[in-house]
């Protein structure tokens, strides 16, 4: 006499059971405090020798040099010129690894009635605060090393 399985029946139920833990297993390990190491950074943006102060609209990114080491991180840049960076909650940090650094900073200042008035309504955007290229990871000429030795802290010194 042989065994016939049908569809439905306890060993369907079974495969479905065995994804279904599988499945569960992977969401709870993804979850939770513990994930990839990362690296308390904070740092200054300064620029032509002095901390870039009042920034409406800046950030600062950690781009990893190769897609298989690191995770991209990121950091507002305060009124005062500093930053902390930030790859899953706030403020964790960068997880170890090689860097190229790109820093875009932004004013918004609100047009003055004439401008607004001779531009037909179209309202100017805001203006660029620092050279183009360190909008640019691969431009910027700015790179970090992000390791257990990491100190911290890291000045970003941009020239025109």
């Amino acid at each position: 006499m042989s065994l016939r399985i049908r569809p439905g029946t306890r060993a369907c139920s079974a495969r479905s059971l065995s994804v279904i833990l599988a499945f569960a297993v992977v969401v709870v390990a993804g979850c939770g405090p513990k994930g990839p190491l990362t690296i308390p950074v904070r740092g200054e943006v300064w620029y032509q020798g002095a901390a870039l102060q009042n920034v409406p609209q800046g950030l600062v990114r950690y781009v990893p040099k190769s897609p298989d080491v690191g995770r991209q991180a990121s950091g507002r840049i305060q009124p005062d010129g500093s930053f902390r960076l930030t790859t899953f909650q706030e403020g964790d940090g960068v997880v170890p690894g090689e860097y190229n650094i790109s820093v875009t900073a932004y004013s918004s200042q609100a047009p003055t009635r004439e401008q607004l008035e001779s531009a037909a309504g179209a309202v100017p955007g805001p203006k660029r605060m620092i050279p183009e290229k360190y909008s640019d990871p691969l431009k910027s000429e700015l790179t970090d090393s992000v390791d257990a030795k990491h100190p911290g802290f890291k000045r970003l010194e941009l020239t025109k």
